[in-house]
């Protein structure tokens, strides 16, 4: 892997952003949006594997994890989402359905190892939004805890010291309320925004859903 340095841990990551609006059969529109974060870490998928799965491990930099992580099983995580797990394939794919209290998402995360040792970890998210929320939020709204998980995933592995000029931060709820992860979170909303524009969302109504993002994050 060839990799280009970063000023900060703010562009560690890659985005992509597809979004499909439908229309039912009573006149709701939805907003069928998939969300992609790609990111390299400085580890085999091996060692990333068990922070990823194990209970014991995942308390260290995403959260208490409570159920049974196994295929079939169901868990729920911080913040009140809940999922189950569908399919595993050690150590390189995890696919889950996602549930935020709106009805369960696909949601995979994948490990492909590189010939330098390091991993490429994908996250794909796909969530079924109401149109008009999706206008007003934007994807942003969906991406940004993704990102904060990355963050704290990076910061955990040193996974980010190829890639980063700066240090990464460990994204603990005091920092969350600190000018860094103000300056992270805007800068994270523009990025989204950037990516609604490229998926064919008038520009006007994707700096709204910019700015509400900030507003929804930066909340106290």
């Amino acid at each position: 892997m060839t990799v280009t340095e970063s000023p900060s841990a703010v562009d560690a990551v890659r985005r992509a952003l597809e979004i499909h609006e439908h229309t039912s059969s009573d006149g709701h529109r939805q907003v069928r949006a998939t969300l992609t974060l790609t990111t390299h870490v400085d580890c085999a998928p091996a060692q990333l594997w068990p922070l990823l799965t194990a209970p014991a491990e995942l308390p260290r930099w995403f959260g208490t994890v409570t159920g049974e992580l196994r295929e079939g099983g169901s868990f729920e995580v911080p913040g009140g989402a809940r999922g189950r797990v569908l399919e595993i394939e050690s150590p390189h794919r995890l696919s889950l359905a996602w549930d935020r209290g709106t009805g369960e998402d696909p949601l995979l995360i994948q490990l492909d190892p590189e010939d330098d040792g390091t991993t490429q970890l994908r996250l794909r998210h796909t969530a079924l939004v109401d149109a008009e929320e999706f206008e007003r939020t934007g994807p942003g709204a969906l991406a940004l805890d993704w990102e904060v998980a990355l963050l704290a995933l990076a910061a955990h592995t040193d996974g980010w010291r190829s890639s980063c000029l700066a240090a990464v931060p460990v994204p603990t709820p005091r920092w969350r309320r600190g000018e860094e992860a103000a300056a992270f979170l805007r800068a994270w909303s523009v990025r989204w925004a950037a990516e609604a524009i490229a998926a064919g969302v008038d520009e006007a109504t994707a700096r709204r859903g910019e700015a509400e993002t900030a507003r929804m994050h930066l909340a106290p």
